[in-house]
């Protein structure tokens, strides 16, 4: 049976700490293990399960400097559903803050979003690119199945209620023609017309839909400007030799292994 790869993508704010050390401390309380870790990559070991109807997996993860932080781009290769899950499991670990939160916490402050919980609120962030941010966040149906509408700087999501559900629908802010805000008996309804279509979230709560149309708006009226890339500044040899002499302090690293990669770094100054 074919394995499933899942790219999630974290951003460890800068001032948090060193980030391998805080992945190591989230997933020591779990049963997870990791199985290497460097200053640029670590590999976390998810066995397999049977009492929690859980497929093993492997989680390799590889750090860059970013704008924010430390930019770490996850990749899960495993069976099963549980791919987001997983991660959601070690972010729980992480300090309060560490996190690039992308907006989330403040969008859904905003609204009422009762049927949902702190790990549902973790998995829209599973979803998300390096640097996005959500602007205004709601409850409703699509096609029948709950879930979560967010409206980001990049496009519109509709996220499955479930954290074990991989089904996401997203449309981007330039294929979207208008949105189209009505009410009902059973709440708001939010209709998005996009490339000669149309889909409509039903179901919303009071205000929800009004503040996603209402940005959506806001966003499509701001005049468009040239972004100016930037270059991300190289690592320090010596930050990062620190950081492997606290993993190595913490058992994760040989005494040969740290040795090598020091050597390594030394010779790239």
């Amino acid at each position: 049976m074919p394995t499933i790869l899942r790219t999630i993508h974290w951003t460890v704010l800068a001032g948090a700490g060193d980030p391998v050390a805080l992945i190591t401390a989230a997933v020591e309380p779990t049963d997870f293990s990791i199985t290497s870790a460097s200053p640029t990559s670590i590999v976390i070991d998810v066995p397999r399960a049977m009492l929690k109807n859980r497929w093993g997996a492997t989680i390799t993860g590889t750090l860059t400097p970013g704008t924010k932080g430390t930019d770490i781009e996850w990749v899960v290769d495993g069976l099963g559903n549980k791919h987001y899950e997983h991660m959601v499991t070690i972010g729980e670990g992480m300090p309060d803050g560490s996190l690039d939160d992308h907006g989330i916490p403040d969008a859904a402050a905003k609204v009422a979003l009762k049927v949902f919980g702190r790990k549902e609120i973790r998995h829209l962030a599973n979803v998300l690119d390096f640097g996005e941010y959500v602007y205004a966040i709601g409850v409703g149906a699509l096609g029948g199945k709950m879930g979560i509408a967010a409206l980001t700087d990049r496009r519109l999501i509709f996220l499955e209620k479930s954290i074990g559900s991989e089904n996401v629908v997203e449309f981007s802010l330039a294929s979207i023609g208008a949105l189209s805000l009505g009410k009902k008996m059973g709440g708001e309804t939010l209709t998005i017309t996009h490339s000669g279509t149309s889909a409509t979230i039903t179901g919303m709560g009071h205000g929800q839909g009004d503040a996603i149309s209402r940005k959506f708006r806001e966003l499509k009226e701001q005049p468009t400007t040239t972004a100016i890339p930037t270059v991300a500044a190289p690592a320090d040899p010596i930050a990062q030799i620190e950081r492997l002499a606290a993993l190595r302090d913490k058992g994760v690293l040989s005494e040969d292994e740290f040795q090598a990669q020091k050597t390594q770094l030394l010779g790239s100054m």
